[in-house]
């Protein structure tokens, strides 16, 4: 498991690297200690889940929330002292999908991790797209055409099919997680259900 955390404080950077290196040693945790460098680091090292502070020293955590969500549906946990209810309401309102207050409990935190990991993996649908011998693997930067693997830009990414076919399932669909609507048929495409 890849664990981004976007946190400026080096000694909760620390806590968190700690915790996860005891309780899931196979897990790598890469920090990043301001926005931009956050949303970088999504780019490059593709995490499995991400853990966002609010508070970062050169933009607005929810601003760094709403780009990352422009680009990846990747679990985010908010994780910061910043407890009102307005802003746990914008935080989800905006994508995340979690929230936890500081001082956070260790195990409260890996489980609620734990928890978003194994529902990514029950929800978990096959978004890549075939077109003749070209395939649009689980990421948005990764194209195969035969055998050879062309990482995509970001900005080429996004243009592929399932990033809008996500965005609409956002829109149309109870939970977009569980599409009753806009269904993935193999080796068909995506099929528009109608309501009964």
């Amino acid at each position: 498991m890849k664990l981004l955390l976007i946190e400026d404080d080096a000694e909760i950077v620390d806590v968190i690297s700690t915790i996860f290196q005891i309780s899931c040693p196979n897990s790598r945790v890469i920090s990043a200690s301001s926005g931009r460098k956050g949303i970088e680091s999504v780019e490059s090292v593709n995490p499995d889940i991400i853990l966002l502070d609010l508070g970062l020293p050169d933009m607005n955590g929810f601003d760094v929330l709403k780009q990352i969500r422009n680009f990846s549906d990747v679990p985010i946990i908010i994780l910061t002292v910043r407890g009102d209810e307005s802003d746990v309401v914008r935080g989800l309102t905006l994508g995340a999908n979690d929230y936890i207050t500081k001082p956070f409990r260790q195990m409260e935190l890996l489980a609620r991790v734990r928890r978003l990991l194994t529902k990514k993996q029950l929800n978990g649908e096959d978004l890549s797209v075939t077109c003749g011998k070209m395939h649009f693997g689980s990421s948005i930067r990764e194209l195969w055409i035969g055998d050879t693997l062309i990482n995509l830009t970001v900005s080429e990414g996004r243009s592929n099919l399932k990033t809008h076919i996500l965005r609409l399932r956002n829109k149309i669909e109870e939970n977009a997680s569980n599409p009753k609507l806009l269904i993935n048929s193999p080796n068909r495409g995506y099929i528009l259900k109608t309501t009964d």
